[in-house]
């Protein structure tokens, strides 16, 4: 657990106009364990993109509940490279309330 992350979760608010605006905030900051488990190159509107799925382990905590609506951001500490991670599935290993593992993807757009 030595990368340094932050769990985000979208929110709505308005402008001066009365518009919705949807940000990010973030929610938790934890250590955690980054590991690339695939990576393949996709084709999707008429762009090509890389899709890497990633594997992050982190510490069971009650005081947040991840969702696959919210997204962690990692960034480089050594090249300030930020690394967005969209969550798929959050996962509770043997609902021993021990350790979180999230799955998730990052997309590329190769330009």
């Amino acid at each position: 657990l030595n990368r340094r992350i932050q769990v985000q979760q979208q929110t709505t608010s308005q402008d001066a106009a009365g518009q919705e605006l949807q940000t990010w905030a973030t929610v938790y900051t934890c250590w955690a364990s980054i590991d690339v488990q695939r990576s393949q190159l996709v084709y999707n509107t008429a762009e090509f993109a890389s899709k890497s799925i990633v594997r992050i382990t982190m510490r069971w905590t009650s005081s947040i509940v991840i969702a696959a609506n919210m997204r962690i951001l990692y960034t480089e500490p050594t090249t300030s490279v930020t690394h967005t991670y969209n969550v798929e599935a959050p996962v509770n290993t043997a609902q021993g309330n021990r350790e979180l593992i999230v799955l998730c993807y990052e997309l590329m757009v190769k330009e």
